[in-house]
């Protein structure tokens, strides 16, 4: 699978609305409980690059903390600074903060749908960067766990698309939610939505 085809596959329109559909029934009741909050943004990157021959983007799972997003897989990202010019830039910005990509490595090729996550009040902006050659990686231990590198192969198999109960905090249980199984760790909440997007985008490869 070579760089252009690659590329077309991000000239198409987003999906957006029917990509996220799978996971709106379970997102109605925090969408009602927090529709007066105020959105605030902030952005996620998607790192591809070819390995073996093969494409591959980043994960990360987070480390524990006290925190709505601990122990979760996700994209690295986060909120902007003061000082960030757009969220472009947040996003090249928190690579480098958690897994050690530099601010100026990746053309940016495409932003996917924002996902808003009613609990914590973002609006979600994912950025998709592709690289030349796999970057170094080197994880920030107080915000970063483990980093994992996932072959598109393994997001368009239909066997990594699972339903599975989320416990979520607070003690409430997502019954059979739509999520993603990829190296043996679930993908739920908003990089799932994420995710699902970009698996639309990419399935014609």
């Amino acid at each position: 699978m070579n760089r252009d085809r690659l590329l077309r596959c991000f000239e198409k329109e987003l999906p957006g609305v029917a990509a996220h559909a799978p996971y709106m029934r379970y997102r109605q009741e925090f969408e009602q409980i927090y529709a007066e909050q105020q959105r605030r943004p902030a952005a996620v990157a998607i790192h591809f690059y070819q390995k073996d021959a093969n494409w591959q983007f980043i994960l990360i799972e987070r480390s524990t903390y006290n925190g709505q997003h601990s122990g979760q897989m996700a994209f690295p990202g986060g909120k902007p600074d003061p000082t960030d010019p757009h969220l472009e830039f947040t996003a090249r910005r928190e690579s480098f903060e958690e897994i050690g990509i530099p601010l100026h490595h990746g053309q940016h090729i495409k932003t996917l749908s924002n996902v808003w996550i009613p609990v914590s009040g973002f609006e979600v902006s994912p950025f998709i960067f592709l690289h030349e050659v796999a970057p170094l990686l080197q994880p920030n231990p107080r915000e970063v766990q483990q980093i994992f590198s996932i072959a598109i192969s393994e997001l368009l198999k239909q066997e990594n698309c699972i339903q599975k109960d989320i416990h979520i905090p607070g003690g409430a249980i997502l019954k059979d939610h739509p999520c993603f199984e990829l190296q043996d760790k679930i993908v739920w909440g908003a990089t799932a939505l994420i995710l699902n997007e970009l698996k639309m985008l990419l399935k014609e490869l």
